[in-house]
């Protein structure tokens, strides 16, 4: 608490879910785009998944205890 009913926080968050992988292969099939056979062409691909997050907020704390009468 920095003042009479006044609180601050802050907060961060670092998350990995890890990573996927993928290869392919495309080839033309021998037509147009290759003169004289077929182009074979690898691909691959990565994609990661992590991330950060930051969060700062003020707090007001109203009165004192609630106390509940029946």
């Amino acid at each position: 608490m920095f003042a009479p009913n006044w609180s601050a926080k802050a907060e961060y968050l670092y998350y990995d879910l890890g990573s996927i992988s993928s290869n392919s292969t495309l080839s033309t099939g021998g037509g147009t785009f290759a003169a004289g056979g077929a182009a074979v062409v690898n691909v691959q691909s990565t994609a990661k998944f992590n991330g950060s997050i930051a969060r700062v907020g003020i707090n007001y704390h109203f009165g004192g205890p609630v106390v509940a009468r029946y």
